[in-house]
């Protein structure tokens, strides 16, 4: 029987000199699969205007970027993020249509809610493969409508509950995903999964440097499957998070920083200190960084460089395999493979098994396998 590998990439970042320059290291890898996916993090469009309510003027970058995606090249891009509003509806349109000029099939954005939510379809060994995208982390005016183009929203309700009587301390954050965009999530997926024989669905969503997924995200991604997904690729958060196989589909909720655009010892391609709320009365550091004591400071984004390649492996009864390829990015953003030996080897395959142990659904032992991790195989 005929086996289908997906390879899956997290968050990427253009904007490297040599545009076509993102990937040279992990190229190999990339191209042994069947099909490749990836999260565009940018925009690319010379139109639009910068909407204030955004956090930094960099998303937009111009079209020439995405030559990047092509060099792979990648099969399928998600292009729904919570950067895709901060240009305005031209700039989400036309990132579409240059991912359209250069072959790839873009999910979750577009022109209108229609063409945002059309499943991306392709044919290989015998098999038919869907891909779905939608977005959490977006402001209302990033929304798809009828005539607007934008992201397919999957929305959370978050409320706060205090556990403490004592005012002023900490509460839980519980989230709870919209009703009607979940019921249009599972409709979209059961519709896809009639025309397809697997259906990967893409959600950017999650919280900036966190390692434990929100409420909503397991509900969601359980519903995906149950529906008939066979794998959810998570990404936002900007490091890996855990991994949890689910009544035979496997969901990553986040699978880290692919290729990212840095300038070596600055930011991640930010000419300046970006905003990290709107309209810019919190910076990056004062919100994900603390200094408990004088001299003792802990960073969010210590995990910024670590991500890693998802491979997928699936057939007419579903999953056969999964397994996990760490990379971690050099200097310039750009990944290299974590082979076996390396500390980070080692560090990468501990962290997840530790992230694992907050994901509500329970934990999914991974373990060494050769020059990766394997996540799931079938007996």
């Amino acid at each position: 029987m005929d086996r289908v590998t997906v390879a899956a990439v997290g968050d990427v970042s253009t904007g490297f000199e040599a545009p076509e320059s993102g990937f040279t290291h992990v190229m190999e890898p990339l191209r042994s699969a069947d099909l490749r996916f990836a999260q565009a993090e940018r925009l690319y469009s010379e139109r639009g205007s910068f909407q204030e309510q955004a956090l930094h003027d960099h998303a937009r970058q111009h079209p020439r970027k995405a030559a990047d995606f092509k060099s792979v090249p990648f099969d399928v891009v998600s292009i729904a993020s919570n950067h895709s509003g901060d240009w305005g509806p031209d700039a989400v349109a036309d990132t579409a249509e240059t991912f359209r000029l250069l072959g790839i099939p873009t999910v979750g954005a577009g022109s209108d809610i229609t063409v945002a939510r059309k499943a991306a379809y392709f044919k290989c060994k015998g098999l038919r493969i869907a891909f779905l995208g939608y977005a959490s982390v977006v402001a209302p005016q990033s929304w798809a409508t009828d005539t607007r183009a934008g992201c397919v929203p999957m929305r959370a309700h978050t409320y706060f509950e205090p556990y403490e009587y004592q005012p002023g301390a900490p509460a839980r954050v519980a989230t709870v995903p919209y009703d009607d965009d979940l019921a249009l999530l599972e409709r979209d997926v059961r519709q896809a999964r009639k025309d397809a024989d697997l259906v990967f669905v893409s959600l950017h969503w999650g919280v900036h440097w966190h390692w434990k997924p929100a409420d909503y995200q397991s509900v969601v991604a359980h519903a995906a499957i149950d529906a008939g997904a066979v794998a959810i690729l998570g990404h936002h958060p900007h490091q890996m998070q855990g991994i949890e196989v689910y009544k035979g589909g496997v969901i990553f909720y986040s699978i880290g920083n692919c290729s990212f655009w840095q300038v070596p010892g600055g930011k991640a391609g930010h000419p300046s200190e970006p905003r990290a709320s709107p309209n810019g009365e919190y910076t990056f550091d004062q919100i994900y960084s603390l200094e408990p004591d004088p001299g003792h400071k802990f960073h969010f984004k210590r995990h910024f460089n670590e991500g890693g390649i998802a491979f997928i492996e699936a057939d007419h009864k579903g999953l056969s395999r999964v397994s996990f390829l760490p990379t971690l990015m050099n200097d310039w953003g750009k990944p290299e493979v974590v082979k076996p030996g390396q500390p980070q080897f080692a560090r990468s395959l501990e962290y997840l098994n530790w992230a694992g142990k907050f994901i509500d659904g329970g934990v999914t032992s991974i373990k060494e396998a050769g020059d990766r991790y394997e996540v799931y195989a079938r007996a």
